[in-house]
């Protein structure tokens, strides 16, 4: 199983790339049918009433990753994944800030498992065109 991050409108882009979306926001999108696991997901406090972007960072990973267990997360993601590759999914945009990040920071950290954003290349492959 490959683990992923993504947001909730890549949807139609995972689906025809076989990857099984799991929604990690505390309110998943009204539409979304898929599962969620908030297991990972910020606090109705961190997300309204962090001061900033450091702010939110030290409370989520003090206040949330601190107090849960990595190999727990993992174990109940490879159970709702059934064989499937997964993307953990939120709402932000690829380059905007998002908990998604940290997450995939944690399980890097404490796992060494590699989590990366889907559909963004470290290394894109550029192929040479004829002119003729």
């Amino acid at each position: 199983m490959k683990i992923y991050t993504s947001y909730f409108s890549n949807g139609a882009k995972l689906a025809k790339a076989g990857i099984m979306m799991i929604g990690i926001a505390l309110y998943p999108p009204k539409w979304f049918t898929g599962l969620s696991n908030k297991y990972v997901s910020p606090s109705w406090d961190i997300l309204h009433n962090s001061k900033s972007k450091e702010d939110y960072v030290q409370r989520f990973n003090s206040e949330i990753l601190a107090h849960r267990d990595p190999k727990a997360f993992l174990s109940a993601i490879e159970k709702m994944a059934n064989g499937k590759d997964v993307a953990l999914c939120c709402f932000e945009k690829p380059d905007d800030f998002c908990h998604r990040h940290l997450v995939a920071k944690w399980l890097n950290e404490k796992l060494g498992i590699q989590v990366e954003e889907f559909g963004i290349s470290k290394n894109p492959v550029y192929s040479e065109q004829s002119l003729f």
